[in-house]
Order: structure tokens, then C-alpha cells, then sequence
């Protein structure tokens, strides 16, 4: 998503324990004792019961070896398991590491918001991406794969 710090406690307490938060489901994944990732397949702002949002946070030190492509994937699983049909996203232009993750499934942006994300340290404003994916042909690879 767009916060690098994952070990903050206080983001990670308003994310996972507030509970007028919406979610569906929740991942941490924690090595020797310090989070170093979390995400949430959620419905929160979202006013359309087929649709839900992923956020993902993987530690910097974290990236690049696959532990952000398994909990983005467990996530899609468990939205495809609720019956939702689109899944939203939200990204920072430059994210490259995220942005390979959703080139992967199939993402397609849908909309930009110009300089919407100001960053913590730099004070840079950043864009924001929105991205959506059905995840009806997500299923549809399954069933392709089960019969070959």
C-alpha cells in the first residue's frame, strides 16, 4: 500500500483492532517477534456488497522474496471465497514492488489521483492508483487448471 513503517504500533492497532474497521479478513506476518507485514481483504468505504478492497504492507527490509505475492494471493483467495466479485486496490505510483504483484493477476488501473498522498519524511506529494480486479476470472483460471 503506501506505508513503509509496519512496526509503528499505533497504525497497526487503528488497522487490526478498531472495530469499527471492516474487514473480512486479517494477516500478519511476523518475524522474530516484530511485524513485518500485514494485510486486510475490507470492506471498509465501500457501499457495493460485491466488492472489497486489499491492502498489503510488506517491511522494506521484507520485499522481494515472495512474502507479499503469498499474502496478496491468500487475500484474493478469501475474497473469492466470500463471493466478492471486485477487488479494489489502492497504490502509489512508484511502488514497484506491489505494482509487479498486481501486473501478475491482472490488475488494471482505473484512475489516478494527482499529488492525493503526501509523503511522511520527503513532505512529497505522491499520485494515488486505483486498480480493480474481477475475480471471477481469477476463478476462471482454477476451473481451467482442474480440468487439465
Amino acid at each position: 500500500m503506501y506505508k513503509d513503517d509496519v512496526a509503528r504500533r499505533e497504525p497497526l492497532e487503528n488497522w487490526f483492532l478498531s472495530q469499527s474497521y471492516k474487514k473480512v479478513e486479517d494477516l500478519v506476518a511476523i518475524r522474530d517477534g516484530e511485524v513485518v507485514a500485514k494485510g486486510t481483504l475490507n470492506t471498509e468505504g465501500l457501499f457495493w456488497p460485491h466488492a472489497a478492497e486489499v491492502k498489503l504492507v510488506v517491511d522494506p527490509d521484507c520485499r522481494g522474496n515472495g512474502l507479499g505475492s503469498l499474502m496478496f494471493n491468500i487475500l484474493l483467495y478469501e475474497g473469492l471465497k466470500r463471493h466478492f466479485q471486485k477487488i479494489i486496490v489502492r497504490y502509489l505510483h512508484d511502488n514497484m514492488s506491489f505494482i509487479k504483484i498486481l501486473n501478475h493477476y491482472g490488475f488494471e488501473p482505473e484512475s489516478v489521483l494527482n499529488y492525493y498522498v503526501v509523503d511522511e519524511d520527503t513532505r512529497d506529494q505522491k499520485d494515488l492508483v486505483v486498480a480493480s480486479y474481477d475475480l471471477q476470472t481469477w476463478e476462471r483460471r482454477f476451473e481451467y487448471y482442474t480440468y487439465i
